[in-house]
């Protein structure tokens, strides 16, 4: 990605030279946001910015402090009587994050800039894993944030620029895609909305004084102004099968989402309690506060080590399955905006040390076993997700007679197509076909990891 992009600041930190000097390059640098606070009348007494208050010396500005000391964690407890995996809250919250903080933060990186806007989806089967009550929780607290915008439940890419044109606010045009389904997103406007979605994620532009524009079919031209899209989607992977070619699976669209994969629910809560009011309060209040931090990350010499070496290790250790390989080159871009999420989740220094390098790491690779079975029914070979299935059902149960994967798995095909699958379980070391004393087949789950996970 090339350098480029202007960070929208309302307040640098204490700088050198060369920040005050990329300021001036890049663009306006913004007065500091007015102080606000909410009426007690209205229910509330939250400080949302720092507040200025009398005294006989003059005005003094009290700071805000913070009612959490771990934003991410916080959410995670709010969230718990969900069913839903608690990997999706964990990047349910991520993403409330990296809606609300824009533009405004932002890591120089030298030959480029990098901003915390991230792409995540929750892949699952329907229904299972509650991907809409995630994602809506998440929505329950950035909703109260002030200036966040949303796209179109249902969007074209026309519309998709056309809202982010329209959501220019102090400089910046940032919008947040909340899809439930992700064929809302891309079914009426296909490739073209993928190449659009992939261009915006790195948040750069053409020109600094006359914006990126884009050109519609009836509108003439769109003039987006600093662009920060951050987009966050269910999906399942018979969707994807159908609507994202297996040519671009691995590379360009797809390396840049942060795909998260479950296949069951984390528990079984017929009626669970309502939301603590109390956490709410406090989540929200807080994330109110995260909004209003601007300027640039800085680095300490561990925080630089570590990343040197989760970066070369990135070379030691390349994956061995291609629908994840442009993902996993990508990932020395998702630690560092992951990072900076982490990082702000805590506190307002605003620095990536080895704390947050290690952390970010471990979210990632504890999502990543799992993850290419978001790609399962892509691919060239008809059977793949077959063969993933059956194999997984085998590994659940430690056994299973043939007749019963005949059983469970008619709608695959007549028996000679279920006992290709079989053998390529077999061959691949997944597990053993032998006949018991009982004279029936059987399939035994070998220790052999499944490639798919």
């Amino acid at each position: 990605m090339p350098h480029g992009g202007t960070l929208v600041l309302y307040k640098l930190p204490q700088s050198g030279d060369n920040e005050e000097k990329r300021s001036k390059d890049s663009g306006p640098v913004h007065q500091p946001v007015q102080s606000v606070v909410e009426s007690k009348d209205k229910g509330t007494s939250s400080v949302i910015f720092p507040v200025t208050v009398g005294s006989e010396s003059g005005p003094v500005v009290q700071p805000y402090v913070r009612k959490l000391g771990n934003w991410i964690e916080s959410y995670l407890e709010y969230t718990k009587e969900s069913e839903s995996p608690t990997s999706y809250h964990t990047w349910a919250g991520m993403m409330a994050i990296s809606s609300v903080v824009k533009r405004k933060l932002a890591i120089d990186q030298g030959l480029y800039v990098l901003y915390p806007n991230l792409y995540v989806g929750l892949v699952g089967p329907p229904a299972r894993t509650a991907k809409s009550t995630s994602m809506w929780l998440s929505r329950l607290i950035t909703t109260k944030v002030p200036g966040i915008k949303y796209g179109s439940d249902a969007t074209s890419r026309e519309q998709l620029i056309r809202e982010l044109a329209e959501a220019k606010l102090d400089g910046c045009c940032a919008l947040s895609i909340h899809a439930g389904e992700f064929s809302s997103v891309v079914d009426t406007s296909g490739m073209l909305m993928i190449k659009t979605l992939t261009d915006l994620y790195d948040c750069n532009y053409v020109d600094a004084k006359e914006g990126w524009r884009y050109s519609t079919k009836t509108k003439g031209k769109d003039k987006l102004t600093n662009p920060y899209l951050t987009v966050f989607f269910g999906t399942t992977p018979t969707y994807l099968a159908e609507a994202v070619p297996d040519n671009i699976i691995g590379n360009g669209f797809t390396s840049r989402v942060i795909w998260v994969y479950e296949e069951l629910e984390r528990r079984i809560n017929p009626i669970p309690p309502p939301l603590d009011p109390v956490l709410s309060e406090a989540l929200t209040s807080d994330l109110r506060h995260i909004s209003t931090l601007a300027g640039w990350f800085k680095w300490t010499p561990a925080g630089i080590a570590e990343y040197e070496r989760f970066y070369h290790d990135l070379y030691k250790n390349p994956p061995t399955d291609y629908r994840i390989e442009g993902y996993h080159w990508r990932k020395k871009i998702h630690i560092l905006k992951v990072g900076m999420i982490l990082s702000v989740a805590k506190d307002d220094e605003m620095i990536l040390d080895a704390k947050h390098i290690l952390e970010a790491e471990k979210m990632l690779k504890d999502i990543e076993p799992m993850m290419a079975r978001t790609f399962s029914a892509v691919g060239k070979y008809d059977m793949a997700p077959d063969i993933e299935r059956i194999g997984s059902q085998v590994r659940r149960a430690g056994k299973m007679s043939i007749a019963e994967v005949f059983r469970e798995n008619y709608h695959v095909g007549a028996e000679d197509q279920l006992r290709q699958v079989l053998s390529s379980l077999s061959t691949m070391g997944a597990i053993t076909i032998e006949r018991g004393k009982d004279g029936k087949e059987w399939a035994y789950a070998t220790t052999t990891k499944l490639p798919w996970g």
